[in-house]
């Protein structure tokens, strides 16, 4: 028999592995990263029937394993996220609306950097503007922000993408 805090360890660290691929698989699954998605599922799965059966088994006996479990699935979660985050997988559009004179000089050294920037005549409350529309790796956008954190008055907002066909990110061709 597993000596008490040992069981625990055990219990804790397998379900916060399983909650946290949980994690990402739902954020790959919400990207259409199927497959990698599906493969993930197979490892979660097999985890949760070995550690859910453990728990359930063991719970008359002693219940701390649930409390292991409980702590585990939510430590889990938080993982998981932090693990999506620094995966940073997927792609982000940038949106910009800056006076033209910032906007033009900001396009400048976003494409020197080899990012794709579109603009945009607009007028806002205080005339004219430009847009800038980036479209990049989501991993690319704090390099792309700090470009744009050197100028003021700026707004800018950032969006996941959860498709794009026909273009370019960059220099690289996209066609689907």
């Amino acid at each position: 028999m597993m000596d008490g805090i040992f069981l625990y360890f055990l219990i804790f660290m397998a379900k916060l592995t399983e909650v946290s691929v949980a994690t990402v698989r739902v954020v790959l699954t919400a990207k259409g990263n199927r497959i990698a998605a599906t493969l993930l599922s197979v490892a979660e799965i097999s985890i949760w029937i070995i550690v859910a059966s453990k728990v359930l088994l063991g719970l008359d006996e002693d219940p701390l394993m649930a409390v292991a479990y409980g702590a585990a699935f939510v430590v889990g979660i938080y993982l998981g996220i932090l693990i999506e985050d620094k995966l940073a997988l997927g792609l982000s559009e940038i949106e910009c609306i800056a006076g033209q004179k910032e906007a033009e000089k900001a396009a400048d050294q976003l494409r020197a950097l080899g990012f794709g920037v579109t603009e945009y005549e607009c007028e806002g409350m205080e005339g004219k503007k430009k847009t800038l529309d980036i479209k990049v790796q989501r991993k690319d956008v704090p390099k792309a922000m700090a470009i744009l954190k050197k100028y003021d008055n700026l707004f800018v907002t950032v969006r996941d993408i959860s498709k794009l066909s026909m273009g370019s990110i960059g220099r690289r061709f996209i066609a689907k």
